[in-house]
């Protein structure tokens, strides 16, 4: 067994969200000397509008981690994580699997997240266009999301990636909307940091001169926010923009929004409930 080689698995794994509590399983696994092999584990997430009352519903998470052996020496390899997720408020599954490389090492949150609905931003490196010669690499921040409504020829729901070229920023969106919470700046940035990494976020806005509680997500695809009411239903344009010289400064057509999206996220892990065991 290569010490060394299973230092870093099981880093990775903490890195990945799955602490330390698969170290002794990983190390069985490998000293088994399988060409391949999967560990399994369960862990569930409060979503976010149930924080005050997780009775309300719990979302449960299960992910297989997949692992191969190389073909010229003893050194393993983390391949993709397969993540199956059951809402609280449906009877389907999502399924996805997300490829260590390909998907830029998505930790367990962030797998929870996305098939949940939600956008995240993630810096990833790429090929620097601009210094081929060199084959050198330069930082992006790109944004992600799942393509809940459609799966490809392998079963699987779609990777959208919006890259700064697409033009969605952010902070500008944010000021657009007519939010009560954003006199204090610091709250306003704090804001902004949660939703680029996917969080569903509780803040007040005014509505037909009412100051009234809501929920909101990143939407870099239409390069607008999604604003929910705490039923978790969709505000309209005409809720949040009634007058349509406001409304026109924002890309808000009609959205419909699978049973997967609609409640949703931040959140913990319930250690208690987790659940570790081997496959072969």
């Amino acid at each position: 067994m290569d010490q060394n080689n299973l230092a870093y698995l099981q880093k990775s794994l903490d890195y990945l969200g799955f602490g330390t509590r698969l170290n002794s399983v990983l190390e069985d696994a490998i000293y088994k000397g399988s060409r391949s092999f999967s560990i399994g584990i369960n862990q569930r997430y409060i979503p976010a509008e149930f924080r005050s009352d997780p009775s309300k519903g719990v979302d449960t998470m299960h992910f297989e981690i997949r692992f191969s052996r190389s073909a010229t020496s003893e050194v393993y390899f983390l391949n993709a994580i397969e993540a199956k997720l059951q809402r609280y408020n449906s009877t389907e599954p999502v399924n996805k699997r997300f490829d260590i490389v390909q998907d830029h090492r998505m930790t367990a949150l962030q797998c929870y997240k996305l098939m949940c609905g939600l956008s995240l931003q993630k810096d990833i490196f790429v090929k620097d266009l601009d210094n081929l010669e060199k084959d050198s690499r330069k930082r992006v921040t790109v944004w992600f999301k799942l393509d809940l409504g459609v799966t490809d020829k392998s079963g699987e729901h779609p990777l959208k990636w919006f890259f700064p070229e697409y033009g969605f920023n952010l902070q500008q969106t944010v000021e657009k909307y007519p939010f009560m919470d954003f006199q204090d700046e610091e709250k306003k940035m704090a804001s902004i940091k949660a939703l680029s990494y996917g969080n569903l976020i509780s803040l007040s806005m005014e509505l037909d001169g009412k100051k009234i509680p809501v929920y909101v997500s990143a939407n870099p695809e239409l390069k607008r926010l999604d604003v929910f009411n705490t039923e978790m239903v969709l505000l309209t344009k005409q809720q949040l923009f009634p007058d349509f010289s406001e409304m026109k400064k924002i890309n808000l057509q009609p959205l419909a929004i699978p049973s997967t999206q609609t409640p949703d996220v931040i959140t913990e892990v319930n250690e208690r409930t987790n659940s570790a065991n081997f496959k072969r």
